[in-house]
């Protein structure tokens, strides 16, 4: 008796062990979707989250200015006095000469400016105000979305890089170890490629950016618009003008009184 149940029980213990080995080898097949489908979501839920977290609408904005002043180095010196007072700062200045004008040299100045965005329109009413205003353009940019999908791009690359470095902790083989590191690398580069693109797009949304441009012209005269210097301007361009009258009159009429002259000649021998 004792020899039959020892069979019997090697092939029970045999069954019981293929069956567990089994539903072990399901449960590891089903967990991969299981794993696959929650990392789909939580990358999904990211950006909703970023979306709750920066309501605010990420606007960036740029504006162009040219201003007509009688003096450009004096304009450049308070636009820069206007940006620092903001708390602003002058991303590059230019000053160039146009040559001589009435006895004197003229500048012209292009100045970049970069200003908190809270302050772009108190700023931009006093640059206006430095001379007399020629042009003027504003474009704003809405990046509220390109800002939330960089955001959340980031944090997904964080927990794959996250992720992967503790795969690679228990990592047994060289083989392992190499393609675990290459996938590290590559997450890595994809991580620093978007927290450069937010960085940049951060400064743009924090700073807004002014280029303003100056050119000298005649001195800017009373409220009534009288002017010394537009005065002597229009006389001289007047006298040119009536210089060229003449010129084209005599031009024109100096054919006719050559002809005239020949045809006079010839009558007065005929008499003689």
């Amino acid at each position: 008796m004792k020899k039959t149940l020892i069979p019997l029980l090697l092939l029970l213990l045999i069954g019981l062990s293929a069956s567990a080995g089994c539903m072990m080898a399901d449960s590891g097949y089903q967990s991969a979707p299981m794993v696959t489908e929650s990392v789909a979501a939580y990358d999904r839920n990211i950006a909703e989250e970023y979306q709750a977290a920066y309501p605010d609408q990420k606007v960036i904005k740029d504006a162009w200015v040219r201003l007509r002043s009688p003096d450009a180095k004096a304009a450049s010196e308070e636009i820069t006095t206007i940006a620092e007072r903001y708390n602003g700062r002058i991303q590059s200045l230019s000053l160039t000469s146009d040559g001589m004008r009435d006895g004197r040299e003229q500048f012209s100045a292009t100045i970049v400016l970069r200003v908190p965005s809270d302050s772009f329109e108190a700023v931009m009413q006093e640059i206006e105000s430095v001379g007399i205003l020629t042009q003027r353009e504003v474009k704003s940019r809405d990046v509220t979305a390109e800002y939330t999908d960089l955001h959340a791009e980031k944090r997904a690359l964080e927990n794959q890089v996250g992720r992967l470095t503790e795969i690679l902790l228990k990592a047994g083989t060289v083989e392992e170890i190499l393609k675990v590191q290459s996938a590290i690398d590559s997450a890595q580069l994809n991580l620093d490629r978007v927290t450069g693109r937010l960085n940049l797009l951060e400064s743009q949304i924090d700073e807004a950016t002014i280029t303003v441009s100056v050119q000298e012209g005649e001195p800017i005269g009373i409220d009534s618009g009288f002017s010394v210097t537009s005065v002597i301007n229009t006389g001289i361009a007047a006298f040119l003008f009536m210089i060229g009258i003449i010129i084209v009159a005599v031009c024109a009429l100096l054919p006719l009184v050559v002809i005239g002259g020949i045809a006079w000649y010839i009558v007065k021998r005929r008499k003689e």
